[in-house]
């Protein structure tokens, strides 16, 4: 049976490298020319997200939805996404890189660090033409209560943009300074923004606030906001 597993995420692997519509990829296609490459978390895509990358490709940004954990039968845990094979990531970046549109790159939670780690791996050239978003990023090796958590290896980020998207309400809001601080001695541009009255993946939240529905709704406008803000529309 361990064998048969392995033989079977070698084969999706294959399928991975050479297409961008795997099964368990969603494809939204736009005349516009701006790519963006949507990660889900390790938590697994959410329709919410969905109905968002629908949204962006309605206003003409074309976007690429993944699912690590569906893509490569994972469980749904933070560890899962150090078992992503970063070959196959760099090559779906250069994919969407050929294709001659602005290609930015928005990962949620963990699945941060295979995304960092396959940028660091691109060619300086490559890597420079990337903008890359994080929302409410784990990078951490180690947390102890009270204290500064350890931070990831993510290899040499020099040249790549980083936007840090916090919700405020997350617990993990007063280390937003030491995870910038981290991103930058990696060699990355950084920047943030603090989202007010939100909590870590507020748009899959089983209790709600009246607010984080109403922001769950409009992902496609922030984001785009974002972007245009940032420069990297």
């Amino acid at each position: 049976m361990r064998f048969f597993r392995f033989l079977l995420l070698g084969m999706w692997a294959c399928t991975f490298v050479v297409r961008a519509d795997l099964p368990d990829a969603q494809t939204f296609p736009a005349d516009g020319q701006q790519l963006l490459l949507w990660v889900a978390s390790e938590r697994g895509r959410t329709a919410p997200e969905v109905q968002a990358a629908r949204q962006l490709a309605a206003r003409g940004v074309e976007t690429w939805s993944l699912d690590f954990a569906s893509a490569y039968l994972l469980p749904q845990l933070p560890s899962s996404m150090d078992e992503v094979p970063l070959q196959d990531l760099e090559a779906w970046l250069r994919e969407a890189q050929a294709g001659g549109k602005r290609v930015a790159v928005y990962a949620v939670a963990r699945a941060a660090v295979p995304v960092l780690r396959a940028a660091a791996a691109l060619e300086p050239a490559e890597r420079q033409a990337l903008c890359v978003m994080l929302m409410h990023p784990n990078l951490y090796s180690t947390v102890e209560p009270l204290a500064e958590p350890d931070y990831l290896d993510l290899g040499s980020l020099a040249g790549l943009r980083v936007l840090v998207l916090q919700p405020r309400r997350s617990a993990a809001t007063p280390w937003l300074p030491g995870l910038l601080d981290h991103l930058a001695q990696q060699g990355a541009t950084t920047s943030h923004v603090v989202l007010e009255n939100l909590r870590e993946g507020y748009w899959a939240r089983e209790t709600p606030t009246d607010y984080e529905i109403a922001e769950s709704r409009r992902m496609d406008a922030l984001l785009l906001h974002e972007l245009d803000a940032w420069g990297c529309k």
